[in-house]
């Protein structure tokens, strides 16, 4: 999950946001008049999946998963959890249809203050809180990151710990033929990195790195000492990061 940035939307499009969301507050069933408007309003989701698609760390691909497509406008918080936000723009998130109608659908756990444990991509860096292992699963730092992976199925679905396996086996590739060639990191590495499998396993990299947790990893030593001379290139690729 790569932090997304988001982007003031079209003036037209945000009236019309605040227009439908004015219509739920008033109504005297906001839930029953949130999921009508919302099931109703097929122009507003192709415009709003439009402008989600522009924020993608990859194009069109889930920001929940990065390994599918993304086809979804989801609710961040869900119409159930609450009804006024159904149209918020914050509260949009592309999501493909694994994501967004059998791994989240209604589940939005909240702690003990009502503070969200699922992690939104436009607010927060996932890399804060969970870290890839070299097997492509996900381990979780804070509560926040287990309820994640959790919530999503980011570790139960085969298919994206192998993607994710993949992809972190080829960006140590690159980093230890650069070490062995003893060059910097190029811009044609880059736009390799960028294009594995899945882009996640190089944003997750690129913190490890910064943190200092990949030595501990089943990577060679020579590995972390090329990826920490380069991080300055490294720190520019995903604007959205603080390393």
């Amino acid at each position: 999950m790569i932090p997304i940035q988001r982007r003031p939307l079209p003036a037209r499009l945000s009236t019309g946001l605040a227009s439908e969301t004015a219509k739920i507050v008033s109504s005297a069933n906001p839930q029953q008049t949130a999921r009508t408007n919302w099931s109703a309003a097929t122009t507003t989701r192709r415009r709003l999946r439009t402008e989600l698609l522009t924020m993608c760390a990859r194009p069109s691909f889930c920001m929940y998963c990065y390994e599918s497509r993304g086809t979804d406008v989801d609710h961040f918080v869900p119409i159930a959890h609450d009804p006024p936000r159904t149209f918020v723009w914050a509260n949009h998130i592309l999501a493909c249809g694994y994501c967004n109608q059998q791994a989240k659908r209604e589940r939005f756990p909240v702690g003990p203050a009502g503070q969200p444990l699922l992690l939104d991509p436009s607010v927060e860096d996932s890399a804060d809180h969970m870290t890839l292992a070299s097997t492509g699963h996900f381990i979780d730092l804070t509560p926040q990151g287990r309820e994640t992976i959790d919530v999503l199925g980011l570790n139960a679905r085969s298919e994206l710990v192998e993607a994710r396996y993949r992809s972190w086996r080829g960006v140590v590739r690159v980093f230890a033929q650069a070490a062995l060639e003893k060059r910097a990191i190029g811009a044609e590495d880059v736009e390799d990195l960028r294009f594995l499998p899945v882009v996640d396993a190089f944003h997750h990299f690129v913190h490890d790195v910064a943190a200092g947790r990949l030595g501990s990893k089943a990577v060679a030593p020579e590995v972390p000492r090329c990826a920490r001379r380069n991080l300055p290139t490294l720190a520019s690729i995903f604007p959205g990061c603080v390393l």
